[in-house]
């Protein structure tokens, strides 16, 4: 009986060591151990919620002024539609405000909260145009321009001015690929750098005339007060988030992270901004970025997402929720929250 315990001990001995010398050739060192998976912390919002889940793709959310309506684009099929709804009433009740083959993407609001503003390639280029959200006239064509692509426009809080990204040659990959360049492919980031392709910026009358270039960059935002503009551009080879004063002034690099930063939305009262950044994720992909806020006066920066997909261009409403779109559950759709600031009491 013993002989037999102390052949079992020899056999479990055995197993031991075989274990463990597999462990040291498999992993290098220790025994075999499954990596653990951590997954990512929640998200840093109060009441995160998706506002918007239709079978389409939902994107680009901007709020208006008198924070009443959410406008958006949507793909229902293979092209852009301009889209608003009523974020308070208790069942969303969606209006759909342009119809056409070709791409309407890029919604922005008027001051007056009575016009989207939208970019459309129904005349084989890319034009800004206008249309009325409750009735009157029909939509409108602002900037005509034939050796020239403009678009994402931004309406200045008194009116009066207009500020919009504008392209040169290459018309019809711009056209094809306007949903990819806004949503920051780096494939798409590259193609137009090897062009010498990088947008211009431009102000304008609120009609389209009197145009004058102020700088270059994506994405240009009036601030609250109007005195500013937020836009990203490159700074090397990734996106960095940029201030400029709408005369071409006092022109202030904010982000100079090695990552990309895009899609700056300026806070209600003018200190803070919220933008989008890949800086935490995985640099291989083309989009896995996540919504960030700066606090401009006490240069402090929060991580609000930490979803593996693509949570961007956010827009922060003056209730204080930042409305983004993400494609976390499959496909893009638009979601909203209250963002909690870690260093602000209360939070």
């Amino acid at each position: 009986m013993k002989k037999k315990e102390q052949n079992v001990l020899k056999i479990l001995s055995f197993i031991t060591l075989f274990m463990i010398i597999i462990g040291v050739l498999g992993n290098g060192c220790g025994p075999i151990n499954k990596k653990e998976i951590i997954p990512p912390p929640p998200d840093n919002f109060f009441g995160l919620r998706k506002i918007i889940d239709h079978p389409s793709e939902d994107m680009f959310p901007e709020v208006s002024p008198n924070s009443a309506l959410v406008s958006y684009a949507s793909r229902k099929g293979e092209h852009f539609d301009i889209f608003f709804f009523d974020p308070y009433k208790p069942k969303v009740n969606v209006v759909q405000a342009t119809r056409h083959i070709s791409d309407d993407i890029c919604p922005s609001w008027s001051a007056d909260s009575k016009e989207i503003y939208f970019t459309s390639a129904r005349l084989k280029t890319l034009s800004i145009w206008r249309t009325p959200v409750q009735g009157g006239s029909g939509k409108r064509q602002i900037t005509v321009r034939e050796d020239a692509n403009d678009f994402d426009s931004s309406i200045s809080p008194d009116g009066t001015k207009m500020v919009f990204c504008s392209l040169h040659g290459c018309k019809e990959d711009v056209l094809k690929n306007l949903f990819k360049i806004q949503i920051g492919q780096s494939s798409w980031r590259r193609w137009l750098k090897s062009k010498n392709m990088i947008p211009t910026l431009w102000i304008s009358n609120i009609d389209g005339s009197m145009m004058t270039q102020i700088g270059s960059g994506y994405n240009p935002r009036w601030s609250p007060d109007g005195s500013k503009i937020l836009f990203h551009k490159p700074a090397g080879d990734n996106m960095d988030i940029w201030m400029i004063k709408p005369d071409g002034t006092e022109l202030t690099q904010l982000t100079t992270d090695s990552a990309d930063d895009k899609d700056a939305s300026w806070s209600p009262d003018g200190t803070k901004i919220a933008f989008s950044s890949n800086r935490q994720g995985s640099y291989a992909t083309d989009l896995n970025f996540d919504i960030w806020v700066i606090d401009l006066q006490v240069n402090q920066r929060t991580q609000l997402t930490y979803d593996p997909k693509d949570d961007g261009a956010p827009f922060w409403a003056r209730s204080g929720y930042i409305y983004f779109h993400s494609d976390r559950d499959g496909k893009y759709d638009i979601f909203v929250g209250k963002p909690k600031i870690p260093w602000e009491k209360g939070q």
